[in-house]
């Protein structure tokens, strides 16, 4: 006899002409975790673009609208503040930046970037792109330069 409760295994499936399953929230996270995915959702209805992990789309509410979405990861820094006071798990990392990023696919996100440690580090408009980390949260590094180890940022002959 059914309790009529709804339980993990049940929530979310779909039937004959309902919406796609979306991925749970453990998907969601052991996709950039483990196996290197920035995954997030697309709404098919209004075309909002988002990495937060939702149910319902929030610009236009339309139930069943979201699809899973891979993003590539690359994007450009829209602004930046270092963290000198960190929170406990970030207190070996300080200074790092923590930024606001627009994806190359038009989806704003926030990280950080660890290896930031002054202002002149990082530049409003410089391209980062996602890297999978075992660290907490979006991780973001600057790509290296073309041709070297990166550790000059393009100040070579």
């Amino acid at each position: 006899m059914s309790s009529g409760r709804t339980t993990p295994t049940d929530a979310g499936r779909s039937g004959p002409g309902e919406a796609p399953t979306l991925h749970s929230i453990q998907q969601f996270t052991r996709a950039y975790e483990e196996e290197g995915r920035l995954l997030g959702y697309a709404c098919r209805s209004c075309g909002f673009l988002t990495l937060t992990y939702l149910l319902v789309c929030p610009r236009c509410g339309t139930p069943h609208s979201l699809e899973d979405r891979l993003f590539s990861g690359g994007g450009r820094v829209l602004s930046y503040t270092l963290q000198h006071v960190p929170s406990d798990e970030f207190v070996n990392d300080a200074p790092y930046a923590y930024a606001l990023i627009e994806l190359d696919e038009g989806v704003r996100t926030s990280g950080w970037l660890p290896a930031v440690k002054r202002p002149e580090d990082l530049a409003v408009g410089e391209r980062v792109v996602w890297t999978r980390s075992y660290r907490t949260g979006l991780v973001f590094e600057r790509p290296p330069v073309a041709g070297g180890d990166g550790a000059d940022r393009g100040t070579g002959p």
